[in-house]
């Protein structure tokens, strides 16, 4: 992996460090402690328009890759929402709104 933001702290931070590259790379908002131990950083989460159009500006701008593997309409949510809890999904599954 070339870089990892953490949203669940713990033994998952600790288990996807161990295939991290470079460790400075590693950033937390939910462990920070795990995450300096590590060597990384941690960031406060924050809400709101900025955010999200800043991610979004780093998606577009090919700088970050959320690593969509499946799209799924609205009405198909719980076909989505069952893929994820069997623990089968590879990264990120999106609704799309129509």
């Amino acid at each position: 992996m070339d870089g990892l933001l953490d949203l669940i702290g713990g033994a998952d931070l600790r288990e996807a460090a161990a295939v991290l590259a470079d460790r400075t790379r590693l950033v937390s908002t939910a462990d920070p402690d795990t995450a300096a131990a590590l060597g990384g950083s941690a960031v406060r989460r924050t809400h709101g328009g900025a955010t999200l159009g800043e991610l979004a500006r780093l998606v577009a701008s090919g700088d970050l890759d959320p690593r969509i593997t499946a799209t799924y309409p609205l009405d198909r949510a719980a076909e989505a929402l069952a893929e994820v809890e069997s623990g089968h999904a590879r990264g990120k599954l999106v609704l799309v709104m129509e």
